[in-house]
């Protein structure tokens, strides 16, 4: 049958009115299914309600032996957001007992990072690559008092930061120390993979799936 027969006859079928559903939220639902998830973009609120598929999967799972359970897959290319938000999405990584992978895709930066050391096995593609560093205070205005205190706070949340590298990755706890206070620090497979920052290469495209 010809093809402009085709989409001439389709076109004169489809309601012009009808509102097809949003091909991104069938995606994320499909994905959903398979327990994947993506974080490739800011960290903001937004990706919180991975906590609530966390813990909803732990709940399908809880009368299953930990080796029995469907990992959880979260995918990563992100340049980083709110420590805040990757704070509450690590303890909850750390808390699950369904097994969490990450899976580098391109850069995973700043608090992507942390949220990325938080899985329980972490697999990068190749061109794999991560930023480490001590986030920005940009844009920071107020009264000396409260200046101060945002800054007392935020040297408290850095200190976290690097104890939290020096706890899951085999570099050296002073080496850490001086990549932190120098600039952005990036770190690159074979490095990476060398000093426990990603567990897996993915030489197989079976890991995705």
């Amino acid at each position: 049958m010809d093809q402009s027969f085709i989409e001439s006859l389709l076109e004169n079928t489809i309601d012009p009115n009808l509102s097809l559903p949003d091909p991104n939220l069938i995606q994320y639902y499909t994905d959903l299914k398979k327990r994947h998830y993506w974080i490739d973009g800011e960290i903001t609120d937004k990706y919180l309600d991975l906590v609530q598929k966390i813990l909803e999967w732990n709940r399908i799972d809880q009368n299953l032996p930990t080796t029995g359970r469907k990992p959880i897959k979260i995918f990563f290319n992100s340049p980083g957001g709110s420590l805040d938000v990757a704070d509450t999405l690590t303890h909850i990584i750390e808390l699950s007992e369904t097994p969490v992978y990450g899976i580098a895709l391109g850069m995973v930066a700043s608090a992507a990072s942390i949220i990325y050391l938080s899985c329980h096995k972490r697999y990068s593609l190749s061109n794999g690559s991560f930023l480490i560093h001590k986030g920005s205070c940009s844009n920071i205005s107020g009264e000396y008092a409260q200046i101060a205190a945002f800054m007392s706070d935020y040297e408290k949340t850095v200190q976290k930061m690097v104890e939290f590298y020096k706890g899951h990755t085999s570099f050296a706890p002073d080496y850490i120390e001086s990549k932190m206070n120098g600039s952005d620090w990036y770190v690159y497979l074979d490095e990476a993979f060398q000093y426990g920052l990603v567990t897996d290469k993915v030489e197989d495209i079976s890991v995705l799936l």
